[in-house]
């Protein structure tokens, strides 16, 4: 145990995310766990069980809060951190600092008004302890800002000095408290006092930069960041928490007594992860402020946090019963089976609280997570709450679920980001946007399409000739098993013939043809003959004559001439309607299949989409919309009645939930934000694609 706890030290010592001092703040964490430790040990001892349940529930809220604070901290972080990493220069604080100050008062206020409701909650006897924790708070909220701005610009001595002075304060003058009889009293006031002191000390150093000196750079703490770290870190506290909050309201006082008790000796080691969070942040929010690759400072980081997490979820597993004696005395061993348990889901909730500070620094709504995780603790420990356990057990399944919930989308952004930084350039065409070598290249994906395939094509070809452009058309055969490939070699010197070995999709084929595009506008066309080849005459006019983002026909045009049968119209009004809520387009139709896009749009596009089958026309669009293109020209169109379709009621399923992917990519994850540089076309092999039938390189471009 010794050799691992040693090697994990080492690995930090070496890594990138102790250096600036870093390391004297980890060290200071690691007093500062263990003086909390004391002064949670010493409280039991001196107030019994059943009051120390009354304890730590308030504490528990001293924390919930604490961490609130600490989402605030974390956006003046996040500023200073972003401000350094651009215009390298430091920023004067004092408007923040006296907005910091009135926000306390407010929610001192606030607190204070609603004491009678919270001591009603926790059956406490006096009002006295929810007033003086309403005391804690305007001291607390004030030093968000100096601790903010130092650990932003990497002053973690000043933080470390500070938090430790300021947490043994709070031991010796709460012992000194409630040994002269104050009972809870003493341990919340000392908690006051606490906080006041450390406020002095975060200012002191910064006393010039708190200031109001006129002229100078103000820090400037956007709303959407500081709303986001406000709530991110709000949830992670509220669910670390919670339970204890439950355990008083639901558990007769000793039984609660004992549940705190175990709670507070499991979660106590979210302390040393806690720091690693603090100390990798600013780290992160400058990596994307600058553009560069935060990929060492997050593996550092959660390889920390975990070595710290699983040892002590080892310890407290393997040795419950000693645990609870040594730290509690044997007043208190009904509390080892809770802390087996919690030791367990501790160790999740060190992953989860880096998770948040991951998804904070990337501006992700997935750091917001932690309330999901808060209201199932709600739901499960009311339906279950017949013992401590129970209760333990009810966090351990919300904390391993939550782990899952916010590490997928974490892992497949930093899996993105490395894909895109190592594979380089794809090996299409379409990245080389200033020399197109044609006018327009169109796309025809097809899967069995019987023998319509070749009478479209052949008077798509005559349809472009006449309209005077030089052209090429790629006919993309998605894993077509219907012998069709073959009949394309020698229909026309202007088609690029493509084989896909296995079926992936509408939307894959179309990436792969629109890779190979040289055209100046790329298009695409459904290959079933439902879109007569003639319509496409207007397309290329309104390319002409208005230089578009993308032309996009419109069944729901009023010029539109559409014949299909009624279910169908049904299918295609609903969705429509489901677009225009989720993504609020200014389109009246995404998904008719015939399209023309400029290239400069498409190369911007195309890297950022992942849909492989029919919602690929409405991810080309939003993600067109999210990075600024307007000029959607809808064109009419005419839709002949057909006999046979390749949308199945399984097809309309599937879009369905694409359509939702696309929403949780775009609102939730910010998938489309990031910069690649490459198709996403990794995931076919070389020997996935064949190409038959290439026609040469036209000279020039018509005018």
């Amino acid at each position: 145990m010794k050799r691992r706890i040693a090697a994990a030290f080492d690995t930090a010592r070496r890594a990138e995310l102790t250096s600036d001092g870093a390391l004297v703040l980890f060290v200071a964490m690691m007093a500062v766990n263990g003086v909390n430790f004391v002064f949670n040990v010493v409280m039991s001892r001196m107030l019994g069980a059943a009051h120390y349940g009354a304890l730590g529930s308030l504490l528990g809220m001293v924390a919930v809060i604490g961490v609130v604070v600490g989402g605030l901290q974390l956006a003046v972080t996040q500023a200073v951190a972003e401000r350094e990493a651009t215009a390298r220069s430091r920023v004067v604080a004092g408007k923040a600092f006296l907005a910091a100050g009135v926000v306390g008062l407010v929610v001192l206020a606030v607190t204070g008004a609603l004491s009678p409701l919270l001591s009603s909650f926790l059956h406490l006897s006096s009002l006295v302890p929810v007033v003086l924790l309403a005391l804690y708070l305007a001291p607390s909220i004030a030093g968000l800002v100096p601790q903010g701005v130092l650990i932003g610009e990497r002053r973690f001595r000043a933080v470390a000095a500070a938090t430790l002075i300021g947490t043994t304060a709070r031991l010796v003058v709460g012992v000194a408290l409630v040994g002269l009889g104050m009972g809870i009293d003493g341990a919340l006031l000392a908690s006051v006092a606490s906080a006041v002191l450390m406020l002095g000390m975060l200012a002191w150093p910064l006393r010039r930069q708190l200031g109001m000196r006129e002229g100078a750079a103000n820090l400037g703490v956007r709303l959407g960041p500081a709303a986001l770290s406000l709530v991110g870190l709000g949830g992670f506290a509220l669910f670390t928490m919670i339970d204890s909050l439950l355990a008083r309201h639901y558990l007769p006082a000793l039984q609660a007594g004992y549940y705190v008790a175990g709670a507070t000796a499991a979660r106590i080691s979210l302390f040393l992860p806690g720091a690693v969070g603090v100390i990798a942040f600013p780290r992160l929010a400058a990596a994307r402020a600058a553009g560069s690759d935060p990929t060492k400072v997050l593996r550092q980081s959660l390889g920390l946090i975990a070595v710290l997490g699983g040892l002590a979820a080892l310890v407290m597993a393997a040795l419950p019963g000693l645990v609870v004696s040594v730290v509690f005395g044997p007043a208190y061993a009904p509390a080892a089976p809770v802390v087996r348990v919690l030791g367990i889901a501790a160790a999740a909730m060190a992953v989860i609280g880096q998770l948040v500070y991951v998804h904070v620094a990337r501006h992700s709504r997935v750091a917001t997570g932690c309330w999901a995780g808060a209201a199932g603790a709600v739901v499960l420990i009311a339906a279950f709450h017949g013992s401590p356990l129970s209760l333990a057990w009810a966090m351990l399944v919300l904390a391993g679920g939550l782990v899952v919930v916010m590490l997928v989308p974490a892992l497949r952004r930093h899996e993105a980001a490395g894909e895109l930084a190592d594979l380089g350039p794809s090996t299409g065409e379409l990245w080389a946007v200033d020399a197109p070598a044609l006018d327009l290249s169109f796309v025809v994906p097809y899967y069995n399409p019987g023998p319509r395939l070749c009478p479209n094509l052949r008077a798509l070809c005559e349809v472009l000739e006449r309209s005077d452009v030089s052209y090429e058309i790629i006919a993309v055969s998605d894993g077509s098993t219907d012998g069709c490939d073959e009949a394309l070699e020698a229909l026309s010197p202007h088609i690029r013939c493509v084989r896909l070995e296995r079926n992936w999709g509408k939307g894959q084929a179309l990436r792969v043809g629109l890779s190979m595009g040289r055209g100046a506008y790329l298009g695409f066309i459904d290959a079933d003959g439902d879109l007569p080849a003639g319509q496409v005459a207007s397309f290329v006019s309104l390319l002409r004559s208005h230089d578009p983002d993308v032309v996009l026909g419109s069944k729901r045009h009023p010029m539109s001439e559409v014949a299909y049968p009624p279910l169908r119209r049904l299918y295609s009004w609903g969705f429509q309607q489901l677009v225009r809520l989720l993504f609020h387009l200014e389109v009246r139709d995404t998904q008719t299949g015939l399209k023309i896009v400029r290239r400069e749009v498409l190369a911007d596009v195309l890297a950022r989409m992942v849909e492989k089958r029919f919602a690929f026309d409405l991810e080309l669009l939003v993600v067109a919309r999210r990075l600024g293109y307007r000029r959607f020209f809808e064109a009419p169109v005419r839709i002949d009645e057909r006999l046979t379709s390749t949308i199945s009621t399984r097809a309309v399923w599937l879009t369905l939930l694409d359509t939702f992917a696309i929403f949780y990519r775009l609102r939730v994850l910010r998938w489309y934000d990031q910069v690649p540089t490459t198709l996403g076309l990794s995931e076919l092999g070389a020997d996935e694609i064949a190409t038959f039938g290439i026609a040469p390189l036209a000279e020039g471009i018509r005018s």
